[in-house]
């Protein structure tokens, strides 16, 4: 299974003025598709910061996923940043360049013309709800993705430009079900499948502190039918051990 990382990246967030949802957003959509995320690294608008999450991330991960800085304001510094941390020129895109005018139109283009000058290699993703273009970039067979920060326009974007780009690379499945138990305790649930929790190392079980209290069960594969078979067996298991009141499969 491949490993993703995944960087915040704006001062506002580290200040406490903007909420971070991108991150949890993309954790899901990632696990989703059979990645598994080891970091989620956030830093501000900073060049040495920056720097260092790109390069740690790089070298642990398969896939890095990077929000946020992408503008054309002074502070829009990530690019800038990439380019300077990868050993790269930044280069202004003319694929980017016509994306832009797209946006916008006659003079206006030069005041944003910022956002068009990416890493030297790279490939401009059209913003199709903003202005400014994503990138993507291939370091050394690693997956290397720079997207807005707005989640709007991040979230399309994931869906409409990375997400076709990265189907089948994982070379993982996973799967995931929530169950709602008879029980009011979540220590009861915690010590109930404590057994399954060791036998089964690879399975991700989490308990909630909810009435009733609700369990997530995360399993992954190699292939989808293992992965059935996997998920099948798990759930058997379960019940065995605890009373369910219900079963969802996500």
């Amino acid at each position: 299974m491949r490993k993703a990382s995944i960087i915040v990246i704006g001062s506002e967030i580290l200040r406490g003025l903007v909420q971070d949802t991108n991150s949890w957003w993309l954790a899901g959509k990632l696990t989703e598709m059979g990645f598994s995320v080891i970091r989620i690294i956030a830093v501000p608008d900073d060049e040495g910061e920056i720097a260092w999450a790109l390069k740690s991330s790089l070298e642990v991960a398969d896939v890095v996923v990077v929000t946020g800085g992408l503008g054309f304001t002074k502070d829009d510094i990530t690019l800038s940043a990439a380019a300077k941390a990868l050993g790269l020129r930044l280069v202004l895109s003319e694929d980017a360049v016509e994306m832009l005018k797209r946006k916008v139109k006659g003079e206006e283009v030069q005041y944003y013309i910022k956002a068009a000058h990416i890493p030297e290699g790279g490939k401009p993703l059209y913003n199709q709800v903003g202005i400014s273009p994503g990138v993507y970039l291939e370091i050394n067979g690693k997956d290397l993705f720079f997207l807005p920060g707005v989640p709007a326009e991040m979230t399309k974007m994931f869906e409409d430009r990375v997400k076709p780009l990265l189907e089948g690379r994982s070379r993982g499945y996973m799967a995931r079900i929530t169950i709602t138990t008879d029980y009011t305790k979540e220590s009861e649930v915690d010590s109930l499948v404590a057994q399954l929790r060791e036998k089964h190392s690879d399975v991700y079980f989490k308990t909630h502190a909810t009435v009733p209290v609700v369990l997530s069960v995360l399993v992954s594969s190699s292939s989808q039918k293992d992965l059935q078979v996997k998920l099948d067996r798990i759930i058997e298991e379960l019940k065995k051990v605890i009373k369910i009141r219900d079963i969802k499969a996500e």
